[in-house]
């Protein structure tokens, strides 16, 4: 049995004389590109940066091998989740583990990028920019429950890599048209559809303007269960859970809003991790961190299609789910609202 089921692994702790390793099995969630973004990610991360990540003795992204399924073998760090140890810990801690995340962002914030995407291995044994890879993408076991046969990863989400901001954006929102035509559920969204395409266009329009942003390899999901503490050393040991991270537009970075969350979902949870963004905000403006000014849209048209981006999203997430009926109306209001800014 594993000793830890999660949302997209079965995970089996093994000791060696020599070494403990971690065996994290994959489920069929997203075949061959989340199992080589995370092996590449971290083996780029580990090369390039000081930045403690566990180190991948193995890995296979083929069904095709004696376990039958895909899987990645790190190495198991020493130390705790920081969710499950922070509320012990002094505020003098606190502080000191803020500096060190600080530290870690600012040197993958140092390194530019081509393309926005994964990564992958090339041929050479390099690495690459490799197709996007997103959580909220549609995965194969919720693919086979709610949509027509024949669908799959590759009709439904994006590929990549993208060049551009813009190009990016454009190939979600020519998807999301995409899936409105072809979920019934969605068809309250089909008279928009003329105007989303002006949207479109008016993209490539203003292309010049809604590049403005930094492309940077992010984590996207930096909550304290993926940072292991050693309470001892007192110190940061690894950040796990690389598999959806990668190159991004840099005002997505922190997409789902997690880095600073002690993993506990209380007001006063929610409120102490507002209080540590802030903190590390005033941090950056010291250190001349240029992490929160980068993140910020460069205009009020970039936000806009953003935004746009971002409810249509959850209008074709949630609906084929039968999820939030009593919300997406709404959220339809709010994607004409942003696309009005672009003349459609």
């Amino acid at each position: 049995m594993p000793h830890v089921l999660a949302q997209y692994h079965s995970i089996y702790m093994l000791s060696f004389p020599s070494e403990d390793l971690v065996l994290r099995v994959s489920g069929p969630h997203l075949p061959k590109i989340k199992t080589e973004n995370e092996a590449a990610i971290m083996a780029w991360v580990s090369k390039n940066t000081s930045i403690p990540v566990p180190r991948a003795v193995g890995y296979n992204s083929s069904t095709k091998n004696a376990l039958g399924y895909e899987y990645i073998l790190p190495s198991r760090a020493p130390g705790h989740a920081l969710s499950d140890v922070y509320k012990s810990l002094n505020e003098a801690r606190i502080s000191a583990i803020i500096d060190e995340l600080i530290d870690m962002l600012a040197q993958l914030h140092s390194h530019e990028w081509p393309q926005i995407g994964g990564l992958r291995f090339d041929k050479a044994g390099g690495f690459e920019v490799g197709p996007v890879l997103e959580e909220t993408f549609w995965q194969v076991p919720d693919i086979v429950k709610y949509w027509p046969a024949g669908e799959s990863v590759d009709t439904l989400n994006i590929a990549g890599p993208f060049p551009s901001y813009v190009e990016y954006i454009t190939a979600h929102v020519r998807k999301y048209i995409y899936l409105i035509k072809v979920h019934e559920s969605l068809a309250f969204m089909r008279d928009i559809i003329p105007r989303l395409e002006i949207f479109l266009n008016a993209l490539t329009r203003d292309a010049d303007e809604l590049n403005q942003v930094k492309l940077r390899l992010a984590h996207k999901d930096l909550h304290f269960a993926n940072v292991l503490y050693d309470v001892d050393a007192r110190k940061i040991t690894a950040i796990l859970d690389w598999e959806f991270s990668g190159i991004v537009p840099f005002t997505r970075w922190n997409p789902t809003r997690t880095f600073l969350w002690n993993g506990h979902d209380s007001e006063d949870d929610l409120a102490e991790k507002q209080r540590l963004f802030q903190i590390f905000l005033d941090r950056c403006h010291v250190g001349n961190i240029k992490i929160p000014e980068d993140a910020a849209f460069s205009s009020p048209k970039q936000e806009d299609m953003q935004l746009a981006a971002n409810f249509l999203r959850a209008i074709t997430e949630v609906t084929p789910r039968s999820q939030k009926i009593d919300v997406v109306g709404g959220w339809k209001d709010a994607v004409l609202q942003r696309i009005s800014s672009f003349g459609a």
